[in-house]
């Protein structure tokens, strides 16, 4: 009898060790798991970290706004100094977008790139927008100031003294001309008047609105005066930068620490006097950064300073 007792004893602390090895085994998987959880945790807060300082601490610092050309008193060629904040990343200059703001006009700008000349022209920058240009009534072509097919070279419009405005993209050797009749072109005395849209393919490059005056049967008056407004690419433009000085890892295209640049870019439309505009520059990584400003009550200089 006393035997079969401490057989009995022996059986149950077999299996209370048993259950004791498992409870160990259990644990130090629940274990593993939350230490494994935890570091995963750590990291994605780590990285979540940085990625959030980046956001909030890259941005760049305007230093000055300018304008040129304000004899007339408008102006519609504007220069900005910039420089990254302390504590920013480096901004790559072609992921930026910049945009201009007026009461009643708007333009968004894109980089052009490293070697862009400092003036609104084609390799330089500048905004697509309404351009009123005169015309003489001869064969000669008038040269726009918007590349309107987007292939970098320049376009042209004439009236061909007949019944018709021509747009000539890019070249004449091999010219792409749109010939388009306006109005009642044939009775003296009267004005040709309406809006034509210039198309080729199923594109619409631009539209005219004129207002010319018949003085001879299908000939309109010499020196007219009409706008040619760009359709696809309105408001839409580039902007230039020169580096004024360049910081220890200067790398060309972007904006690194202790580098000064100069952005140069063209208005959607003249601006006057005593207007509010807004400029925002916004990284593709960070913060934007908006300047707002009024122009001065008298614009009668060439150069008009606007901010700070």
């Amino acid at each position: 009898m006393r035997k079969l007792l401490i057989d009995k004893k022996a059986e149950m602390g077999v299996g209370t060790l048993i259950v004791f090895i498992a409870m160990l085994l259990v644990a130090a998987v629940a274990a593993g798991v939350l230490i494994q959880t935890a570091g995963s945790l750590q990291e994605k807060a780590l990285s979540t970290g940085s990625q959030a300082k980046g956001q909030i601490a890259t941005n760049a610092r305007v230093v000055e706004v300018s304008a040129t050309e304000g004899t007339d008193g408008e102006v519609d060629i504007f220069e900005q100094i910039l420089k990254l904040a302390p504590g920013s990343n480096p901004i790559k200059l072609e992921e930026v977008i910049f945009t201009f703001n007026t009461y009643d006009s708007t333009a968004t700008l894109r980089y052009a790139g490293t070697n862009s000349s400092f003036d609104n022209t084609l390799t330089g920058y500048n905004t697509y927008r309404e351009e009123d240009v005169g015309y003489v009534n001869t064969t000669l072509w008038t040269q726009l100031s918007d590349d309107l097919d987007g292939d970098g070279e320049y376009d042209y419009v004439r009236i061909n003294g007949v019944t018709s405005i021509q747009l000539n993209l890019s070249t004449y050797t091999s010219p792409l001309v749109e010939n388009i009749t306006i109005g009642n072109w044939t009775t003296v005395g009267t004005t040709a008047q309406g809006t034509v849209s210039f198309e080729d393919g199923g594109i619409t490059y631009a539209t005219a609105e004129v207002d010319a005056y018949i003085y001879n049967t299908g000939v309109v008056e010499a020196n007219q005066t009409f706008n040619v407004t760009p359709v696809e690419n309105f408001g839409v433009g580039f902007f230039a930068v020169q580096y004024l000085q360049q910081g220890s890892n200067f790398v060309a295209g972007n904006l690194q620490r202790g580098d000064v640049v100069r952005v140069y870019y063209e208005a959607p439309r003249p601006v006057g006097e005593d207007e509010e505009i807004r400029v925002n520059f916004i990284p593709k990584i960070g913060t934007p950064t908006l300047t707002q400003f009024v122009t001065p009550d008298v614009i009668s200089v060439e150069r008009v300073y606007l901010y700070p």
